[in-house]
């Protein structure tokens, strides 16, 4: 059952959706766009989220205006977040593009211009948990308004994705290509991640010389009711493996848990970590650019598969070990070097992250930009 406050929350998404958005978007546009404004907008962050940190360099080195509007929902009060809004569709209704890179009601909310083009980055890679319209814990069936409205371009990682995403956003194919993923240009950078390494031992000199582990699950519920499960193994796992590992701790932002004992952002981490252990989070798709092993951790894999469900088969198509007893995710990181599956991580890798090579983001601003739409 969902909570009357999300009930609520959503009835209101949509109500402005349908009337203050759209007006203040008309009332907004002038005779002609500017042809070297570009938008980056996000409801979940302060600042320049990962998924557009390339995206933003590579427009300004082509000479494009580039306006960041940002906004965390979760923790601005009504009042801004509306002023937020309404900033927001008096810039969209004179831009070139606007880039997202998460659901964004205010861009789906009005007929907009044939001249703009919008452009959903999407923030995971892979097709993993099913999302969108593909589940109610995405979008709410009390939702009436559309998350998909005015999309020229959703980028994905692979081939293989584009069925999932056409799928969850209920969209034409052609709209959906695989381009790669912008953020995952860096992992293909020695010199990047080198200077993770370099970084992160220097602010964790007692790391050096021992295995290190990095356990970053993602987060059961919704954004207003979420929790995670098996912590409590984590939290003893460093203890249980011995002397020899170190044990890093990234629960999801949402979590707001005690245990994560590292500030570094997570895809930082990647370039350290030897093990990644982790449950249902599209980290492993990154993660496997590296051929690293790593270990699912799912203790509630047959209850949650019920609830959620997958695009893949979450037990014969990842190439690791799946633990779902606490007592065994010890030995199961310990012994996950011996039992590294590197052919079945080659095809997983080939499957799901083909498009990423390092030069996603110039794709992406080729496909996005290069035909005049006016």
């Amino acid at each position: 059952m969902e909570s009357r406050k999300r009930i609520i929350r959503q009835h209101i998404k949509s109500a402005l959706q349908k009337t203050l958005l759209p007006l203040c978007y008309k009332l907004s546009k002038k005779k002609d766009i500017d042809k070297k404004l570009v938008i980056l907008a996000d409801l979940n962050s302060v600042s320049t989220p990962e998924s557009m940190e390339l995206i933003k360099a590579e427009l300004q080195s082509r000479g494009y205006k580039v306006r960041e509007m940002y906004c965390d929902l979760s923790s601005c009060g009504m009042v801004s977040g509306l002023k937020y809004m309404m900033s927001f569709m008096k810039a969209y209704a004179n831009a070139r593009a606007v880039f997202i890179c998460n659901y964004f009601v205010p861009v789906t909310s009005c007929k907009k211009r044939e001249e703009t083009t919008v452009v959903q980055l999407w923030h995971s890679c892979g097709a993993l948990k099913k999302f969108g319209y593909d589940s109610e814990e995405d979008i709410s069936s009390h939702f009436k308004g559309s998350v998909t409205r005015n999309f020229d371009l959703i980028t994905v990682s692979s081939k293989e994705c584009v069925k999932a995403f056409v799928s969850a956003f209920r969209l034409k194919e052609d709209i959906v290509k695989p381009l790669g993923v912008s953020r995952t240009d860096v992992f293909f950078d020695e010199s990047y991640n080198e200077q993770c390494r370099r970084e992160f031992f220097e602010r964790y000199p007692d790391y050096k010389g021992k295995k290190i582990v990095l356990y970053a699950p993602t987060f059961r519920g919704n954004a207003l009711d979420c929790h995670c499960v098996g912590e409590e193994y984590a939290a003893e796992l460093e203890k249980k493996l011995g002397e020899a590992w170190k044990v890093i701790i990234k629960m999801h932002p949402r979590l707001h848990s005690g245990l994560t004992n590292c500030d570094i952002a997570t895809n930082r981490l990647m370039p350290v970590a030897d093990v990644l252990v982790t449950d249902y989070s599209s980290l492993v798709f990154e993660y496997a650019l590296y051929k690293k092993p790593w270990v699912i951790f799912a203790p509630d894999i047959e209850s949650y598969s019920k609830g959620r469900s997958f695009y893949l088969d979450y037990k014969t198509d990842m190439p690791a070990p799946l633990v779902t007893e606490g007592e065994k995710l010890a030995q199961a990181v310990i012994d996950s070097e011996k039992s590294f599956d590197h052919d079945g991580v080659e095809r997983f890798t080939e499957k799901y992250m083909s498009a990423c090579d390092g030069r996603s983001t110039e794709r992406i601003i080729d496909s996005a930009l290069e035909k005049e739409r006016f």
